[in-house]
C-alpha cells in the first residue's frame, strides 16, 4: 500500500503517468494496424480505403487486386484461355474438349434478362450437351443416373480452372516491373511494421512483470518503437518509386497517410519507457523477477468478449465468401442458420454451378468458429474465479481459440473452391479479408491463455470452484451490458450516413461524401426550417404536458396504497396497469369504436335525437394536444405508478406509527411522511423525463394522425420516421439521421443540465 509520502512524491506521480502512457501508446499502435484510412502502404487510389496494414501484409490480393485488374483492362488479359477453350487443345482428350465446350455454352445460356425462358426450360445448354454426349458421342456418361451425370459433369468442368492470383501477379510483373516492385516494397514495409508492433506488444507484457522482466520489457519496447519509426521510411521509398515510374499505367498515386501518426506514437512510447528505465533505478537483486499473469488475463478477457460481439456484426463476417450472400448476414447467422446463409445461392446450387458441399464446408466451419468464440467468452467470464475455476477457464479458452483458429481455414478452403470454380462469373467469390483479423485475435487469445495457464498456481486438491460476490454481480449484469451495447451504442455507427449522399441499398464510399451538407440543410431551406420548428413546437408542448403532470402517477400510487381492502386494491392496480400492454393500434381501434362516426357516442346521440348525424370526434385538430395527453395518461398511469408503489412499501413503518401517536391524521401522514420519502424517486424520474423531452414516441401519433390534424400532431420521432420511410424516395435518409443526431445530443445535454440543477437545489442527483 502506498504511503502518503509516496502519493505526494512528484517523481512517483510522473512514473505512474509514464507507466500508463507507454501502455496506451503501444496498444494504439496495435489498433492502427487494423484501420484502413491511415494505412501508409496505400500509395494508390486503386487500393481500397478499407485495406489496412494487416491486409496489405497478409492479403496481397486485397492490396494490389484493383491494380492488376486495371492493368488487364488497359493492355492485357490474363484469362484469354476462357474466351476460347479450344485455343490450346493440343494434347487434350476428346472428353476434356467436350467438357470445355459445355462450360462455354453454359455461360452463354444464363441470361438474367430471360428468367421466364429459363423457368420453362427443364434443361440448360450444359445438360443438353450432356444428353447429346450420351446419345450421339459414344456413351460418354453411359449407364449413369441423373445424379451421377451431374457429378461427372462438374468433375469434368473443374478441369478448366481460373488462374491463381500468383500467376496474374507474375504476368503483371513482367509487364510493369517498376510498379510491381513499388507495391512489393509496400507489402514488405507492412510486414516489417506489423512484426515490430507485435514485438512492442510482447514487450508490454514483460513490462508488467517485476524487476528484471520489467527492465527487459522496457528495452524491447524502446528498440521496437524506434524501429517502427524508422520503418516508416520504407513506405516513403515505395511511394517515391511508384510516383517516379515511367510505365504507362494510370494508378492515381497518393502520398501515404498515417506516417506521422505512427512516428508520433512510436516516439512517445520510446521516450516514456526510456524515462521509466532511468528513473526507476537499478534492479533489486534481492527481489524476485516475476512475470505477472494479470495482464494476460485482461487481454484474453477483452478479446474474447470483443469476438463475441463481432459474431453479430455482418460487416466483418468472414463466412461471406460470395457476393450473392446477403450482406446483412452475420457470422452467428452463418453458423446457426444454413437456410438463411445460403438463401440467395439456391438457384446457383440447384443449377449445379457450385457444389453444395462447398457451402456446407463454409457453414460447418462457421458453426465451429462460433462455438469456439462462445467457449472463449465463457472461459473469460469464469477466469474471474479462484484458481480452480481459472483452470477450467483456461481449458475453455485454449480449446475454443484453437477450434476457431482451425475452423477459419475451412472458410478459406471454401473460398478457394469458389474462386477456382469454372462458374466464377456466377458465384462471384468474395475474399474473406476479415478472416485475418479473426486469426490474429484467436492466436492472441491462445497465447495469452497459455501463458496465464503456466503462470497461474495449480488449484489445491480440495479447492472448490467459486467466484467472489462482486464478480458474481458483474457477470449477472454482463449480458444486459452486452445487449445495451448492441442495441443502444452500436447503432450509433449509423450516424455516418449523415455525412454521405446515401440511398437505401447503396454501398457507402468516399465518392458519396458530402461533409456537413445535410447539417446545413435546415438553415438553408425555408420550408425545411419551418417544418422543423413546427415539429419541435409539437414535441415540446406534448412532452411538456407530460412533465407538467408527471406527479399524477405518484399521487395515484399514494391513494392506491391507502386502500385497505387488498382485493379492491389489486383489482384497481390490475385494471390500470393492463392498458400499458395494449398496442396503440388496438387503443386507436377502441377509440374509433367509441368516438367514430358510427361509434358508441355518435349512435347514442343520434338515437336520442340530440345529433342529426354521427360525428367522428377523432377528426379535427381542436384540442389535439390535450387529447393525446389524456390517451397517454390513461394508458401509462398504472404502469408509471408501480415504481412509486414499490418506494412506498420501502418506507419505514415506524414513521407512521410515531405520527399516529402524535395524533397525525391520514392526510397529514401523506403530506409529512409519504410525499417527502417519494420525492427522491420523483426527482430521478423527472430528470429522465426532461432529458427525454424530444423523445416522446411515435406509435401513438402515427395511429391517431389523419389529414385534419397532421400538422399539430406530428412530433419529432414521427417526422424522422416519415422522412425515412414515408416518402417514395429514400434520399432523405441522411437528413433524417442528422435530425436523430440532434435529438440525441440535445437529450444528453438536458440530462446533464437537469442533473446539475437537482444537485444544486436538493443536493441529490443521478450521478
Amino acid at each position: 500500500m502506498e504511503t502518503l509520502e509516496n502519493k505526494k512524491n512528484p517523481i512517483g506521480i510522473v512514473n505512474k503517468i509514464l507507466n500508463y502512457g507507454f501502455k496506451i501508446t503501444v496498444i494504439f499502435l496495435f489498433i492502427f494496424l487494423f484501420i484502413g484510412f491511415i494505412n501508409p502502404a496505400r500509395i494508390s487510389e486503386l487500393t481500397d480505403q478499407s485495406v489496412s496494414m494487416v491486409k496489405s501484409a497478409f492479403f496481397f490480393k486485397s492490396y494490389v487486386g484493383n491494380v492488376v485488374k486495371s492493368a488487364e483492362e488497359a493492355g492485357y488479359s490474363s484469362s484469354d484461355e476462357l474466351e476460347n477453350p479450344f485455343a490450346a487443345s493440343d494434347g487434350m482428350s476428346y472428353e476434356d474438349q467436350l467438357s470445355a465446350f459445355m462450360n462455354m455454352t453454359d455461360s452463354f445460356a444464363d441470361d438474367e434478362s430471360s428468367e421466364e425462358e429459363e423457368e420453362s426450360d427443364d434443361y440448360g445448354y450444359a445438360e443438353f450437351f450432356a444428353m447429346s454426349a450420351n446419345d450421339d458421342f459414344g456413351g460418354l456418361a453411359e449407364d449413369t443416373d441423373d445424379d451421377d451425370s451431374d457429378t461427372l459433369e462438374y468433375k469434368k468442368a473443374e478441369k478448366i480452372q481460373i488462374k491463381d492470383f500468383r500467376e496474374n501477379w507474375k504476368l503483371f510483373k513482367e509487364n510493369y516491373p517498376e510498379i510491381a516492385s513499388a507495391f512489393e516494397g509496400g507489402r514488405r514495409a507492412s510486414l516489417i511494421t506489423f512484426f515490430l508492433v507485435v514485438t512492442a506488444l510482447i514487450g508490454l507484457y514483460f513490462a508488467c512483470g517485476t524487476n528484471k522482466f520489467r527492465k527487459i520489457g522496457y528495452l524491447i519496447i524502446a528498440v521496437a518503437s524506434v524501429l517502427v519509426a524508422i520503418s516508416m521510411a520504407n513506405f516513403v521509398v515505395a511511394y517515391n518509386a511508384l510516383n517516379s515510374t515511367m510505365e504507362n499505367l494510370e494508378l492515381s498515386v497518393i502520398a501515404p497517410k498515417g506516417i506521422p501518426l505512427f512516428i508520433i506514437f512510436s516516439l512517445l512510447s520510446f521516450g516514456m519507457v526510456v524515462a521509466l528505465f532511468f528513473t526507476e533505478g537499478k534492479t533489486n537483486k534481492e527481489e524476485k523477477s516475476v512475470l505477472a499473469a494479470k495482464p494476460f488475463q485482461y487481454t484474453y478477457r477483452i478479446l474474447a468478449l470483443l469476438l463475441f460481439v463481432i459474431l453479430f456484426i455482418p460487416s466483418v463476417n468472414p463466412a461471406r465468401i460470395s457476393e450473392n450472400i446477403n450482406r446483412n448476414v452475420s457470422l452467428f447467422t452463418s453458423g446457426f442458420a444454413y437456410s438463411v446463409y445460403t438463401k440467395n445461392l439456391q438457384r446457383i446450387l440447384v443449377r449445379g454451378w457450385l457444389p453444395e458441399s462447398v457451402m456446407r464446408l463454409a457453414w460447418i466451419s462457421s458453426f465451429f468458429t462460433c462455438l469456439g468464440v462462445i467457449a472463449s467468452a465463457v472461459g473469460s467470464c469464469m477466469s474471474v474465479g479462484n484458481n480452480k475455476l481459472k483452470r477450467i477457464a483456461h481449458y475453455c479458452l485454449l480449446g475454443g481459440s484453437l477450434v476457431s483458429f482451425v475452423s477459419i481455414f475451412g472458410i478459406f478452403r471454401a473460398y478457394n473452391l469458389i474462386a477456382s470454380s469454372p462458374n466464377v462469373d456466377r458465384v462471384l467469390p468474395l475474399q474473406p479479408s476479415s478472416a485475418v483479423m479473426f486469426l490474429i485475435l484467436f492466436a492472441l487469445i491462445f497465447i495469452t491463455a497459455l501463458i496465464s495457464f503456466l503462470l497461474t498456481p495449480a488449484p489445491l486438491a480440495d479447492e472448490k470452484a467459486k467466484i467472489e460476490a462482486p464478480y458474481q454481480l458483474f457477470l449477472m449484469i454482463l449480458p444486459f451490458l452486452i445487449l445495451v451495447f448492441l442495441f443502444s451504442y452500436l447503432p450509433l455507427w449509423g450516424w455516418r450516413y449523415a455525412f454521405f449522399d446515401y440511398n437505401a441499398g447503396d454501398t457507402l464510399s468516399m465518392d458519396a461524401w458530402v461533409g456537413l451538407k445535410w447539417f446545413k440543410a435546415p438553415f438553408e431551406n425555408a420550408a425545411t426550417r419551418s417544418d422543423i420548428l413546427r415539429v419541435l413546437r409539437n414535441t415540446l408542448i406534448m412532452s411538456g404536458l407530460g412533465i407538467l403532470f408527471s406527479w399524477l402517477p405518484m399521487i395515484f400510487a399514494i391513494f392506491l396504497s391507502e386502500i385497505k381492502n387488498t382485493t379492491t386494491r389489486k383489482i384497481i392496480q390490475t385494471l390500470t396497469t393492463v392498458p400499458n400492454f395494449i398496442s396503440w393500434v388496438l387503443v386507436y381501434a377502441i377509440a374509433f369504436c367509441i368516438f367514430g362516426t358510427e361509434g358508441f357516442i355518435s349512435s347514442l346521440m343520434v338515437n336520442n335525437g340530440i345529433w342529426d348525424k354521427g360525428r367522428n370526434m377523432l377528426m379535427g385538430d381542436k384540442g389535439i394536444w390535450i387529447k393525446m395527453w389524456l390517451w397517454g395518461t390513461w394508458k401509462g398511469l398504472g404502469w408509471s405508478a408501480i415504481m412509486y408503489i414499490a418506494a412506498i412499501s420501502g418506507i419505514d413503518q415506524q414513521l407512521y406509527e410515531a405520527a399516529t401517536v402524535d395524533g397525525a391524521g391520514r392526510f397529514q401522514k401523506i403530506w409529512h411522511i409519504t410525499i417527502p420519502e417519494l420525492l427522491p424517486t420523483y426527482l430521478v424520474l423527472l430528470i429522465l423525463s426532461v432529458s427525454g423531452i424530444l423523445s416522446n414516441g411515435m406509435d401513438q401519433y402515427l395511429c391517431f394522425k389523419n389529414p385534419t390534424n397532421k400538422d399539430p400532431i406530428e412530433v419529432l420521432d414521427l417526422y424522422v420516421y416519415q422522412l425515412t420511410f414515408g416518402q417514395t424516395s429514400s434520399s432523405n435518409i441522411p437528413f433524417s439521421t442528422v435530425v436523430s443526431m440532434f435529438k440525441s445530443l440535445v437529450s444528453v445535454v438536458l440530462l446533464f443540465i437537469t442533473n446539475r440543477i437537482s444537485k444544486w437545489i436538493r443536493g441529490t442527483s443521478i450521478f
